[in-house]
């Protein structure tokens, strides 16, 4: 099994699927083009299986030059097709708090913006803990940090999105620096976010800015 096979199914980690769980991949090349597809549960005889062809077919499109992401919270159970938006989730059960570097978006991090995006991590996560937030699990995205916060069936609501959007907007005014910030963007319910053990290609893969696996830490 290749390395990245292995750290793709750390993505169960991350993400909670039962029986029925719906999840959807959604794939963007260099040009925008978009692949959104979707693996629900009631078809595949068990979850292993449904597990299984997400990983594959997450793999298979990474492999041909595809940035691999996947809706991050549960999918109601009775969605029949298309890509999920916001009224399509069934509650919260994760926040994202993504740290990126500032300005290159277009282009990978260099191996200090990266360094600087850990280290912010390490820093946003200890004073968390310090408000009785718990640990995060950790994951380096290929040009940053995600902190992912399990979150006990959030209702996905208005007041909610507000909240999500509020703390996320509190955390970059208290941490954000010259070099990384915290994306205050990603509070929608239906937020899209990396598959572990993909590529991320952003710009060209130079010795300056590489493209890098996405890994659980």
């Amino acid at each position: 099994m290749s390395s990245q096979s292995i750290e793709t199914k750390k993505i169960w980690r991350i993400k909670a699927i039962g029986r029925n769980s719906i999840i959807e991949l959604r794939a963007i090349d260099s040009s925008g083009k978009l692949i959104s597809k979707l693996f629900k549960g009631k078809n595949f005889n068990s979850t292993d299986e449904l597990k299984l062809a997400f990983e594959d077919e997450a793999l298979r499109l990474n492999a041909i030059g595809y940035n691999i992401y996947y809706v991050m919270n549960p999918i109601s159970e009775d969605f029949v097709s298309g890509s999920a938006k916001d009224k399509d989730i069934e509650y919260r059960d994760l926040l994202l708090v993504d740290i990126d570097k500032v300005g290159h978006k277009g282009e990978s991090s260099t191996d200090a913006e990266l360094e600087a995006a850990r280290l912010l991590s390490v820093e946003i996560a200890k004073y968390l803990k310090e408000e009785d937030w718990g640990e995060p699990i950790q994951m380096m995205s290929g040009n940053g940090y995600h902190l992912y916060y399990v979150l006990n069936q959030l209702p996905n609501d208005d007041v909610n999105k507000a909240l999500v959007e509020r703390t996320l907007h509190e955390l970059a005014n208290k941490f954000n620096n010259g070099i990384v910030a915290v994306d205050t963007v990603v509070y929608n319910a239906s937020r899209i976010t990396k598959v572990p053990g993909t590529i991320a290609r952003k710009g060209p893969n130079t010795a300056q800015r590489p493209h890098r696996m996405a890994v659980v830490l």
